[in-house]
């Protein structure tokens, strides 16, 4: 009997990840990066702004 070799015997599809949730993924990385930046530009103009006001 040979051993079990889970590199030959499992595929991409038996840890549970399908072409949806890599899209998913993808799509939440660019999300996540864009609210970032949206933040930090909310974030940077009040300190702007604040910072005219102070002189």
């Amino acid at each position: 009997m040979e051993g079990f070799d889970p590199a030959i015997n499992y595929g991409p599809n038996d840890a549970g990840i399908s072409a949806l949730t890599i899209v998913l993924g993808i799509v939440g990385l660019i999300a996540i990066s864009w609210l970032f930046g949206k933040i930090y530009g909310q974030v940077a103009k009040f300190f702007e702004t604040n910072n005219k006001n102070d002189l």
